[in-house]
């Protein structure tokens, strides 16, 4: 039987998100006002270029004299990389005299979404030209979680005693991978979707960086390809993209807002 392999290769150029260097939850960016922007001036005190975020503390004085402490939360090196500010970001160092305009946080005090990095001689660096900073697929998915009463418009309830298969096979047939992500994860059952020919599993979508989280235990199910009915394997061997977008979605979403592969 022959898979699908177009549908299971979605380029991975698209995703984009965060890791970490412990496992941890991590801020949604739907958690950042992009309809406010605020400016803060003040000197690094700390910097870390890394994983979810590249997180830095910036120590703003007031006109008398009082001092607060800002956050600036911005992209993790692989994302910078990609916008072309990674060298910028990188080089912010302690010490260094900044100004930061920003989208606050709604929920949490002196926290910045870096939007423009202006420097004292003058020199600006653009992070965003916009509030748009996930995928629009995944902005959906991170809806979703917020609001799980909406799920079910969009999917059935499924049997989740049924067979992996005939599970994925209802799956395909609602034709709607983002709201299955959103509800497996309300179910804390989520679980990426590994096909295995020839003795070898793989999980199309999945981005390299990645791959941590198909050794998660409980996180996959695998589906022998010859080992399903006729009927069952040319449904799935023809639906190649679906399993490839349910795991990016997932695998991204998972890594951005639950645990991380670094």
């Amino acid at each position: 039987m022959k898979l699908n392999l177009a549908g299971l290769v979605i380029g991975s150029a698209l995703l984009c998100g965060a890791l970490t260097t412990t496992a941890s939850a991590h801020h949604s960016v739907l958690h950042y006002d992009g309809k406010k922007e605020v400016t803060i001036s003040g000197v690094v005190t700390k910097a870390r270029y890394g994983y979810p975020h590249s997180i830095y503390r910036i120590e703003v004085t007031a006109e008398d004299g009082s001092k607060e402490e800002w956050v600036l939360s911005t992209e993790d090196p692989r994302d910078a990389k990609r916008l072309g500010f990674d060298e910028e970001i990188k080089n912010l160092k302690v010490g260094d005299e900044i100004t930061v305009v920003g989208w606050p946080h709604q929920f949490i005090e002196r926290e910045l979404r870096g939007h423009e990095l202006h420097y004292p001689d003058g020199r600006v660096v653009m992070m965003r030209s916009g509030n748009y900073i996930w995928p629009k697929d995944i902005l959906r998915l991170d809806r979703f979680v917020m609001n799980p009463q909406k799920i079910t418009e969009f999917i059935d309830d499924i049997d989740a005693t049924l067979p992996a298969a005939e599970q994925l096979t209802l799956w395909i047939a609602e034709d709607d991978h983002i709201a299955r992500v959103a509800y497996e994860v309300s179910q804390d059952r989520p679980r990426l979707i590994g096909i295995t020919m020839d003795g070898s599993t793989e999980f199309p979508g999945v981005d390299e960086l990645l791959y941590c989280h198909t050794t998660r235990d409980g996180f996959t199910f695998s589906l022998v390809m010859d080992q399903l009915d006729e009927y069952t394997g040319a449904i799935i061997a023809d639906n190649g993209e679906y399993i490839s977008e349910y795991n990016r979605v997932l695998s991204r979403w998972w890594e951005q807002e639950r645990s991380s592969c670094h």
